[in-house]
Formats: C-alpha cells, sequence, structure tokens
C-alpha cells in the first residue's frame, strides 16, 4: 500500500510538456527527415496540352536546368530539350541544331562543360563554353538514352546492351537486355549499374545482376551529389540502398510524393521536381513535419 502511494505521487509530480509545431502543409517527409516544398517558377517551353518532361539534369556551373520534353503534335519533332537559367529564369531556350534531331535524352559531362545529347540521328555534343554543337558519333541511329561518367554510355533504338564508347571503340556491356534507362554509379572502386527493363528495375556489378523490383514502369533514375540514387513512381520517391554484395541491395520508397514529372537535384543538393510544367525544390528544413516532441519530464 506504501509503495502504491509512493508510485501515484510521483506519477502525479511528473509533468510532460510537449510542443506541437503549426501545420506546415508544404512538408513532407524523407525518410526520417522533414523536407520543405517549395514553387521555383513554371518551365518556358512549346509544350503539348498534356504535359510530359522526362528528364532533367543541371549545368553546375551555370545553375542551367536542362530539360527534355514533348512539344506540340505541330511541330515537326517529336522530342526537343530546353533550358532556364535558375538564377535569372527570363534566361531560357530551346536547343536547335539546326535540323531535325529530336533530341529526347542527354547527360553533362560537368567538369568540361559538355552536354551529350541523343536523338533520331545520333548522339552531338554541346560545348557549353564555346556554344558550339557538333556530331559526335552513331550518325543514323535513333538513340534512347545517354549518360556520362567519365566516357559516354548510351543506347539505341531497338538494340539490346549498353554501349560504352572509349576513345575510337565501342564496348556492348549488358548486351542481352533491353534497356529502357539507366545510370552507372561508382561503388568500391567498381562501377554499378542500375538499369530499367520490361521485367523490371536491375542493379549490375561484375558480371553479377540483382533484380531490385519487379515495376517495370519508374519514370526516372537520377543521382543526387552525394551519389545515392533515386527513382521515382506515381506514389512517390524512391531510394536504392546497396550492398558491398550487390545481391543484398534494396530499393525503398523513401517519399509519398505523386505526380513527379522529372527530377534532379541543385548545387545544394536539394530535391528537384516538376509537377506538370512547374518546377519545384525540396529542401531539409529543422521543422518536425508535425511530429509532437516531447521536450523533457520535469519531476
Amino acid at each position: 500500500m506504501i509503495l502504491f502511494a509512493f508510485l501515484l505521487a510521483v506519477t502525479a509530480a511528473a509533468v510532460v510538456e510537449v510542443e506541437v509545431e503549426p501545420p506546415c502543409p508544404s512538408c513532407i517527409l524523407v525518410n526520417t527527415t522533414c523536407y520543405n516544398i517549395s514553387y521555383l517558377n513554371d518551365l518556358d517551353a512549346p509544350f503539348r496540352k498534356q504535359i510530359v518532361i522526362h528528364k532533367m539534369d543541371l549545368l553546375r556551373s551555370k545553375n542551367q536546368l536542362f530539360f527534355s520534353f514533348e512539344p506540340t503534335f505541330e511541330d515537326e519533332e517529336y522530342y526537343k530539350t530546353g533550358f532556364v537559367t535558375l538564377d535569372d529564369t527570363s534566361q531560357v531556350g530551346i536547343i536547335n541544331g539546326g535540323q531535325i534531331l529530336n533530341l529526347g535524352t542527354f547527360d553533362i559531362d560537368q567538369a568540361n562543360g559538355m552536354i551529350y545529347f541523343g536523338g533520331s540521328d545520333g548522339v552531338f555534343v554541346l560545348n557549353t563554353n564555346a556554344n558550339t554543337m557538333l556530331f559526335y558519333s552513331s550518325r543514323g541511329d535513333t538513340i534512347t538514352n545517354v549518360f556520362y561518367k567519365n566516357q559516354l554510355y548510351f543506347t539505341k533504338y531497338e538494340d539490346r546492351g549498353i554501349i560504352v564508347k572509349k576513345g575510337n571503340n565501342f564496348e556492348t556491356i549488358l548486351e542481352y537486355w533491353p534497356i529502357r534507362n539507366f545510370v552507372v554509379v561508382e561503388r568500391d572502386t567498381l562501377n554499378v549499374v542500375v538499369f530499367l527493363t520490361n521485367l523490371g528495375l536491375f542493379v549490375c556489378k561484375g558480371n553479377v545482376v540483382h533484380r531490385l523490383s519487379k515495376n517495370a514502369y519508374f519514370r526516372g533514375l537520377t543521382i543526387d551529389l552525394d551519389g545515392e540514387v533515386y527513382a521515382w513512381w506515381v506514389d512517390g520517391i524512391y531510394k536504392i540502398v546497396f550492398s558491398k554484395n550487390i545481391v543484398y541491395s534494396k530499393i525503398y520508397r523513401v517519399a509519398t510524393l505523386p505526380l513527379i514529372g522529372a527530377m534532379a537535384f541543385d548545387n545544394e543538393n536539394n530535391f528537384l521536381f516538376t509537377s506538370d510544367k512547374s518546377l519545384y525544390k525540396m529542401e531539409k528544413t529543422t521543422h518536425s513535419c508535425n511530429v509532437v516532441k516531447e521536450e523533457k519530464i520535469r519531476a
């Protein structure tokens, strides 16, 4: 009885103080970190009524965002690539090769300020310092994906595998796989390829291929400044967690955020994403995403 009375007294003396932050309708939880979403601007391009933006990436030296999109049906080209300078959004434009090229895919060599474009007549390269665009490789081929990491990687329409251009020589990796999309990252001094096919999302390291997901409809793949790989689908953002033994690698949904068109990262490693033609930034915040915090217990 004495012990019971003592416990009651201690319980009555304990005061729990909690802080409930005001609602943050623009905040979202990414893993366990709160991010705030802010609108930046609308991308300026001759879009179709149903806006489709396939890919975005940032030329970091000039803070210019490039994006590939589907233009109006009246346009002779079915793909185009536009750009906007994020420091001055009045500086916008469309890449024009002087002919019908259908430039629907691209990637950036950040160190040299070169942008590689793929379209219906091969690979072209834009020197952003000299503002010149020249033919680079694979004249007459329809290029479906381009990726640059120390060397050029690309895929061709109705062809299998990923072509790697090493000097004047070409090598094909994953030669039996019909690749829909891919990125290349370095893990444990080896290149790892994350790629999407009609059978799902896979990761390849050396001769080992491991399926991460049976979902064949991820809308895109991108890499942040820390070398982390993200994918997105209609229900949100996914992150790939690599294991040293690649067969133990996993993919997890880290944020519930529908209607993402394309995604990239800015120079501060904040998420950039589009919804229709609107561009948004998602950055870390000290807000708790409305989670009630227990400040202290005073006896």
